[in-house]
């Protein structure tokens, strides 16, 4: 496993890489919110989007929950970065 691979949270998620290109942009705007209003409205659009893709079955329906923990823990740990 590649470097890049070994720290790619979506490294296990198999669908087209347009859409693993829009699940790292939602979840660099999560990470990289000057705020805590603007990681939740950043994880709120990321919720979004993973809904969108089970709903037109884009992603295996296993790697859903995947991508909420994913877009969650990130959001948790941006939101604690934030308060400290």
């Amino acid at each position: 496993m590649s470097a890049d691979k070994a720290h790619d949270p979506f490294a296990a998620i198999s669908t087209l890489p347009e859409v693993l290109a829009t699940l790292r942009r939602r979840l660099t705007a999560i990470e990289q919110g000057d705020d805590t209003l603007q990681v939740h409205l950043a994880s709120e659009r990321a919720q979004g989007v993973i809904e969108a893709l089970e709903v037109l079955k884009v992603v295996k329906p296993g790697e859903i929950e995947s991508l909420y923990l994913i877009m969650d823990d990130a959001a948790q740990a941006r939101v604690t970065a934030l308060l400290l």
